[in-house]
């Protein structure tokens, strides 16, 4: 009963860490700490500089929020998320706001409709890919402690830990090649 808990348990956790980090991030003004959410977020397009580097955020940003929930065995999964929402919240989200609110119909400027795509692009593609590799990441490392502590775990429930990863890694790839080219037109 209690292993059939984790998983929706884990998926309340890292979900509301993100919606607490957005909602602080949004309110109070910006990122709380910017060094720690970079390793897990993209940056606006008004910081890059080169096209290939939102193929670079998409790719590794999933892969780093698996990698680093696995930190103290899962416990670091809702510290980095929180810290991704205040960047999300804080700077994408007012970014988005302040793209949207300078639109006048008749009259659309190019950039500002390509960066308001890959603003939407990072929180409707990147963002649940990131959740998602944070879930497993916590899972792997669930599956981990258990090992190490010598207790029984099912059959075949860690033999599958890298076939979702390379889908999620797939996805992210496909999404950063269409960033790259949406960062391209800027």
């Amino acid at each position: 009963m209690k292993e059939e808990l984790l998983g929706p348990l884990f998926w309340l956790l890292i979900l509301g860490s993100w919606v607490a980090g957005a909602s602080c991030g949004y309110w109070l003004g910006g990122d709380l700490s910017r060094d720690l959410s970079l390793l897990t977020s993209v940056p606006p397009p008004s910081e890059l500089e080169r096209w290939w580097e939102p193929l670079l955020f998409f790719a590794l940003t999933p892969l780093s929020c698996y990698l680093l929930s696995q930190l103290f065995f899962g416990a670091g999964a809702p510290f980095l998320l929180f810290f991704r929402g205040t960047h999300d919240g804080g700077v994408l989200i007012r970014a988005l706001e302040s793209s949207l609110s300078g639109f006048s119909f008749p009259r659309l400027p190019a950039q500002a409709v390509l960066s308001t795509l890959f603003i939407l692009l990072v929180l409707s593609v990147n963002l649940p890919l990131c959740l998602w590799a944070s879930h497993l990441g916590t899972s792997r490392a669930t599956y981990l402690r258990h090992r190490i502590a010598g207790r029984p775990v099912r059959a075949g429930e860690g033999a599958s830990a890298l076939s979702p990863l390379a889908l999620l890694l797939g996805f992210s790839l496909v999404a950063g090649l269409l960033a790259s080219l949406l960062f391209g037109h800027l």
